[in-house]
């Protein structure tokens, strides 16, 4: 792989720009293309104001096109695209038809169309497909993973995630009714949205036995998707099963966000908005706080985009690979069709 790499971005809104900052602080070298519908060019800060001075396709010396197949004349090495959920997977298979790998943004779609020959593309062209969960590369995410795989609470009796935040106050560039987020035809809803967990849940346990939810447009937004849920999931691990329920909103002012797993010999807490891990073992008496005083958020993404690279470069599978990711995105499915049909969802393993 040469050097000085030609990347292609299709869509640069707020995680768009992200990704294209990481970019370049990391690989300044590289040359810059884009396909872009939406022609703002104002920059989205990492805290999400704007900045409207700043022009970002002077600044990262940007090169746009007219349409995906313009763009592919310019042979791009890797492709990162992050524009509305709903149209990542027609995107993908453009980009992987001609054996380009790609770096996608989650969730990686809101139905199953698609996604079978996105997977067979990938492994006949041997391209890889990764997928933009960073939380996998959260220092308490891997510490938990640790935690689990050595067994340090004994058998598992219960899992109970919140996840809380107020999505009309995310991007104040743009109207909230107009945010991806709460349109269904964008693939919006906050099951796919804040779908970090249920992928985590999936990476520790594998998938879960079946799901139910119960949940729907809550709130007296002017959005058509679902706002809040209520998750319980059985799951299966070392031969044993036990509950997990993950509570969802993005019409909550008040933020939470946190991780809690009950076992035989005591708990364990991730506070993910301070990114702190608790380990209280009462059965030996063994107590650990795990705190990470200098934890950027970004630092999940250059994490996230040097294993990138590096698996593009020495052709190495990444963690997020689309096959690999592909169990939790379908328990995410499952749990939005449990919704609309207010009945368990059974899951094949």
């Amino acid at each position: 792989m040469n050097q000085q790499m030609n990347v292609l971005f299709i869509g640069l809104g707020g995680i768009g720009q992200r990704h294209l900052r990481i970019l370049n602080e990391l690989f300044p070298e590289y040359k810059i293309t884009a396909y872009r519908k939406n022609k703002r060019t104002f920059e989205i800060c990492d805290n999400l104001k704007i900045n409207k001075r700043v022009n970002i396709e002077d600044k990262y010396s940007i090169i746009s096109f007219n349409s995906i197949d313009q763009a592919l004349k310019s042979s791009p090495d890797f492709a990162i695209v992050s524009n509305p959920t709903s149209l990542h997977v027609s995107t993908a298979l453009q980009l992987a038809k001609e054996k380009i790998p790609i770096l996608i943004e989650k969730p990686l779609s809101d139905s199953t169309e698609g996604l079978d020959e996105l997977v067979h593309l990938s492994e006949v062209n041997n391209t890889f497909i990764m997928v933009g969960y960073m939380m996998r590369f959260n220092p308490c995410a891997k510490l938990l993973k640790q935690y689990i795989d050595d067994g340090a609470l004994g058998r598992i009796y219960n899992i109970i995630i919140n996840v809380n935040s107020y999505m009309p106050s995310w991007h104040e560039y743009e109207d909230y009714k107009e945010f991806y987020a709460g349109r269904k035809d964008l693939g919006g809803g906050v099951i796919l949205t804040e779908i970090h967990e249920i992928d985590l849940l999936h990476w520790f346990f594998g998938p879960p036995i079946r799901v139910t939810a119960i949940g729907g447009k809550m709130s007296n937004l002017d959005i058509e998707v679902e706002d809040t849920v209520s998750v319980i999931m059985e799951q299966n691990h070392n031969k044993h099963t036990f509950p997990i329920s993950i509570n969802m909103s993005f019409v909550q002012k008040t933020p939470l966000r946190d991780f809690l797993i009950l076992g035989e010999y005591g708990q364990l807490k991730w506070n993910i908005l301070s990114n702190d891990l608790v380990f209280n073992d009462y059965e030996h008496d063994q107590h650990n706080k795990h705190v990470f005083p200098n934890f950027d958020r970004n630092d999940m993404f250059r994490d996230q985009m040097n294993h990138f690279i590096e698996c593009l470069n020495n052709k190495k599978s990444p963690i997020t690979e689309i096959k690999k990711i592909m169990g939790g995105h379908k328990t995410a499915l499952a749990i939005k069709e449990s919704m609309g049909k207010k009945e368990f969802t059974f899951l094949e393993p």
